[in-house]
């Protein structure tokens, strides 16, 4: 059994954890939700050995775990998934499963032996992996998950913690990764899965544990509960979804138009291919699709860190660009939050004069900003990286919308909040787009896209086709960004 006994964690004057109580036994996959800041990853990484307590202690077996070594951890069985993928950017997703258990322990490292075994157990479980010799920084958010989760099952473990790991999983590849779970719970493993969906928690889990603030609130099986009742239990409140058919969006002229789009990677293998859409003001439009169909490198075109093979771009005013991978793209994590504020250049003139920065005027302007959309932090001071992942992309979305551009491009935009935190960003969205905004939200998850878009495209092979009213149910849609034809 995975124990924790009473743990307590303080960051600066923060109480991450508050003499949390926690428990999995063999053979079940223990759920454990809460909202964002609850202390769930901080839990999960006492745990994996990846933070020492300040009181309390972490058991296996009844045996005390060594607190603080993820060495030690991963010795007596225990190996974690993070939200937040660490990997060796600038290697190849080889070298990265190479360092962790497909490595066959001979005087010269095999990488060819190291891929076969890891393809060999990536069809298991049921996905691909990237091209041979394929870097991880040229991976999406998904992809580097995977690999995550591979890394952490070649050890073999007794424990597998996963954090969010579904966020980025389209709905054809959902189903298959909830059945891994299921497997593994069948071999008698431990499976501890952090969630916010929590209809995935009541449809795998034996047990769930809720967080609230730091400390635990509930402990039930699926079936004493439902999602209204662990809403509440996690967050205190009554989560009111923003209406999205009440905000009477009506398009205006064309803001954002994109015209026979295409791009080639190093191989020339064609990644967009002639894609167009365009996006008028007032309006949200969606693109779904499975991952790795040229999301993140249309993203990365809009943004202008790319130029693309052919085909045109035209943006009527400003454009701010909210990335999926919001530790890599989105912030800089070891600068303070009034810092990363004023990366965008509609703030930082805010709090500029004649070239000199106040920075008086630009933490003052952060506070504004912090309180304004409800971030979870200390202070303007505080470091970015300290913020739990939710509050970080919430301080992604409070840059981008208070830059007021007239044009937003956002890429799984709700990756990783709660409900009441995505309550709150759809309804930003929402007002955004009926002062006159265009959105453009490119999401993997379904039930976002059909919440709050108006119009809804596919994208496949890296063309789009726009959806008419009859294909809006999620079954269709999932066929269509898997890529069934007419």
């Amino acid at each position: 059994m995975l124990r924790a006994n009473a743990i307590t964690k303080r960051f600066g004057r923060t109480l991450a954890l508050d003499g949390v109580d926690f428990e999995a036994r063999p053979g079940e996959i223990h759920a454990l939700v809460g909202e964002n800041g609850a202390g769930k990853t901080t839990l999960m990484n006492v745990l994996a050995g990846s933070l020492a307590p300040d009181n309390g202690q972490a058991l296996l077996d009844e045996r005390p775990l060594q607190a603080g070594s993820p060495r030690a951890a991963l010795t007596a069985g225990i190996a974690a998934v993070h939200q937040s993928p660490m990997l060796f950017e600038r290697m190849t997703w080889e070298e990265n499963l190479a360092l962790g258990g497909f490595d066959t322990g001979a005087e010269l490292l095999d990488l060819a032996a190291v891929a076969a075994r890891a393809r060999a157990l990536a069809a298991k479980l049921g996905f691909d992996l990237p091209p041979a010799g394929a870097t991880v920084e040229n991976r999406s958010v998904a992809e580097r998950v995977r690999l995550e989760v591979l890394r952490a099952l070649s050890f073999n473990p007794r424990v597998l913690i996963l954090d969010e790991p579904t966020s980025v999983l389209a709905p054809s590849e959902l189903a298959a990764f909830l059945d891994l779970l299921r497997n593994l719970r069948g071999e008698g493993r431990i499976v501890v899965l952090i969630t916010h969906k929590l209809s995935e928690a009541i449809a795998v889990a034996d047990r769930i544990t809720v967080l609230r603030r730091g400390r635990v609130v509930a402990r039930t099986i699926p079936a004493e509960t439902s999602e209204e009742k662990l809403a509440g239990l996690m967050i205190g409140e009554i989560v009111i979804q923003p209406d999205a058919s009440a905000m009477q969006l009506g398009p205006g002229e064309p803001v954002l138009q994109v015209e026979n789009l295409t791009l080639d990677d190093h191989t020339r293998r064609r990644i967009l291919d002639r894609l167009s859409l365009r996006v008028a003001a007032g309006e949200i439009v969606g693109i779904a699709g499975v991952d790795g169909n040229g999301q993140t490198e249309l993203v990365e075109l809009l943004a202008g860190v790319r130029k693309p093979g052919g085909g045109k771009i035209t943006s009527i005013g400003a454009m701010a660009v909210i990335p999926q991978n919001r530790d890599l793209d989105g912030l800089i994590l070891d600068m303070r939050l009034w810092e990363n504020l004023i990366l965008a250049r509609p703030l930082r003139e805010q709090v500029t004069s004649r070239g000199w920065l106040n920075t008086s005027r630009a933490i003052d302007l952060s506070r504004e900003l912090i309180e304004r959309f409800r971030i979870r932090a200390p202070g303007p001071e505080a470091i970015a990286g300290a913020l739990s992942g939710g509050n970080r992309q919430r301080l992604e979305v409070a840059r981008a919308i208070a830059s007021q551009p007239r044009v937003i491009v956002a890429h799984n935009i709700c990756r990783g909040l709660d409900l009441a935190a995505t309550a709150e960003v759809h309804r930003r969205i929402l007002d955004f787009a009926a002062d006159g905004g265009a959105v453009l939200l490119i999401s993997s998850d379904l039930d976002e896209l059909l919440a709050i878009c108006g119009r809804l495209l596919i994208i496949s092979g890296g063309t789009v086709r726009e959806t008419n009213p009859g294909e809006r149910d999620p079954e269709r849609l999932g066929l269509l960004m898997a890529g069934a034809r007419d």
